[in-house]
């Protein structure tokens, strides 16, 4: 699944799930808003620690389904430690988006 991150770090060419982002450019001003929001929750999360040591929340938007993900990464490795909704969930919605 292509993932388009949306946090709260200057635009870079991947993000940690290995998507490249879409560019700001071609998002609508309701898109732009959302993500403002949605990066100024994910500074304050990660700001206290949240999701625990060494660990970080990301929030993204899956390019097949449209639906949000959240993850949870290990800074050091990169690796998801967890994910919402599971990568399952999203090849479900994507194809039941393109079966109408």
């Amino acid at each position: 699944m292509g993932l388009t991150s949306i946090q709260s770090i200057p635009a870079a060419a991947e993000t940690a799930a290995g998507a490249t982002a879409t560019p700001a450019a071609d998002w609508t001003r309701d898109e732009r808003s959302f993500n403002r929001a949605v990066s100024a929750a994910v500074e304050q999360l990660n700001g206290i620690g949240f999701a625990g040591d060494n660990r970080e929340i990301t929030f993204s938007i899956d390019q097949s389904s449209k639906r949000v993900v959240v993850q949870v990464v290990d800074k050091s490795t990169n690796e998801v430690i967890m994910q919402w909704p599971p990568e399952s969930v999203l090849q479900w919605a994507a194809e039941n988006m393109k079966n109408g």
